[in-house]
């Protein structure tokens, strides 16, 4: 993570902004990004539910979205019958923002990964973005 991470006195979506930009470096492939990136406490996903104030209720739903079409590839169901649930997460992360349930922020993170899981729709990339989203409902539980 860049400097930009650790210092104080930026905005709340400057993590998301981080993290997007991280994520087009990659060529948008979630599978690329590193798993101390995930899972630290310093790293992403603990950093943008922190700075975002995401709520457990605001991130299952995309955990076990996700969770679900990787589960599902894991099984054998063909990528084309999958990418159905993933076009279908563009619309719940719309239909939420409008509703106010999830801010701005974390509907362009969201397709974000979206869009990068679409480009390089494989186990991998399925694998990491459950483990991201994961992590983020991991950490809304912490303490304040």
């Amino acid at each position: 993570m860049s400097q930009s991470m650790h210092r104080g006195g930026q905005g709340s979506n400057s993590y998301v902004s981080e993290f997007i930009y991280k994520l087009k470096s990659l060529g948008g492939d979630i599978s690329k990004l590193d798993d101390r990136d995930i899972f630290h406490p310093e790293g992403y996903a603990s950093r943008i539910v922190e700075n975002l104030g995401l709520k457990g209720v605001q991130l299952r739903r995309f955990y076990s979205e996700i969770r679900n079409i990787y589960d599902r590839l894991q099984e054998g169901k063909k990528k084309e019958e999958l990418k159905y649930y993933l076009y279908r997460l563009y619309a719940i992360t719309q239909y939420q923002e409008n509703r106010g349930v999830i801010k701005k922020d974390f509907g362009n993170l969201v397709r974000s990964i979206l869009d990068g899981i679409e480009k390089n729709f494989t186990e991998e990339s399925l694998r990491k973005a459950s483990d991201f989203f994961m992590a983020m409902v991991a950490y809304s539980k912490k303490e304040s």
